[in-house]
């Protein structure tokens, strides 16, 4: 295109609507909340820091809106094209077991994936630990399988572990500013439902974190419990050859490339009639499975339930 002196340059005008377009799209994701069902809550200053950006660059680029040019180049406007359809025309929210990659092993784990290590519970006793599977990371970062007699914590052979409370090598007892480690009568993190008295522990959508850790790393404190708890209903083939069931929610470390289903296996002796990625409410007798390789509840009740506002779990403290 030839030089025809004063007025708009379409390169630039091209260039600022697809930079508030983008900018604008992504702050109201950000803003919905709708963000949540692709990356974790930390994120969001990042993206409220790239929508802000984008209107500094569109604002930067606009002085020059009615600089002429020789040439117009288009084209350099249309890698901003596809992330503005994804942002404009999103699919629809996928959720439940669609989003699990294959478990073909013995089920889940607490934190296979995102820090697995962290998850593990009482090596002093056969590895009822985790949710299903208690998994230690390994040399060069892969998970093991489940802790077997003669293993520690630590990772480190009988005898060679130097220390005595039975959670070396986990982040079970971390320690604040001061050098303190907090022990399991005083925890970092608060235990809301708990009802001693009544041997009841009821878990509410935003403490479901906390106490998947809590109870996988002290399951044996909370043995006999009445649990209620929310979640969907997960099966596979190797989970339907120990109980009916597994009430699991999807944990989101960075993003949801790498959710997680964390849970506790459910038996029931009434059958069951909850298809699968169905949301429930079991309410049934906290412990550990006939082989004490697993944590389970015994259901007393499942009652249909409503999907929460936020249907991931981000685990954070």
């Amino acid at each position: 295109m030839t030089l025809r002196g004063k007025g708009i340059n379409l390169q630039v005008l091209t260039e600022c609507i697809c930079y508030l377009l983008f900018g604008y799209l992504l702050f109201q994701l950000t803003f919905s909340g709708g963000y949540l069902n692709y990356v974790t809550p930390r994120m969001k200053p990042y993206l409220y820091g790239m929508s802000a950006l984008m209107l500094l660059w569109a604002v930067f680029t606009g002085r020059y809106l009615l600089t002429p040019r020789y040439r117009v180049r288009l084209a350099r406007s249309f890698v901003f094209i596809i992330p503005i359809l994804l942002l404009a025309f999103r699919p629809a929210d996928p959720g439940g077991s669609s989003m699990v990659r294959s478990y073909e092993s013995s089920g889940f784990s607490m934190g296979f994936g995102n820090g697995g290590g962290q998850m593990a519970g009482n090596p002093g006793r056969k590895p009822a630990g985790s949710t299903v599977r208690q998994t230690l990371p390994a040399a060069g970062g892969e998970s093991r399988g489940p802790l077997t007699d003669g293993e520690t914590g630590s990772g480190l052979p009988d005898g060679e572990n130097t220390e005595t409370d039975g959670y070396s090598g986990t982040d079970a007892y971390p320690e604040d500013d001061t050098g303190q480690s907090y022990g399991e009568e005083n925890p970092w993190y608060d235990l809301r439902g708990l009802d001693e008295a009544e041997k009841t522990i009821t878990i509410a959508d935003e403490d479901y974190y906390t106490w998947m850790y809590e109870l996988s790393n002290f399951y044996e404190k909370y043995e006999g419990y009445t649990v209620v708890m929310k979640g969907f209903v997960f099966r596979t083939p190797d989970i339907q050859k120990k109980c009916d069931f597994a009430l699991v929610r999807l944990s989101m470390w960075c993003c949801a490339a790498d959710l997680t289903p964390i849970g506790f296996l459910v038996d029931s002796d009434s059958e069951v009639t909850f298809k699968d990625d169905d949301w429930v409410t079991v309410t049934g007798t906290f412990g550990i499975s006939e082989h004490e390789e697993s944590l389970i509840l015994k259901a007393q009740s499942i009652e249909a339930a409503g999907k929460p506002e936020e249907e991931y779990v981000y685990p954070y403290f």
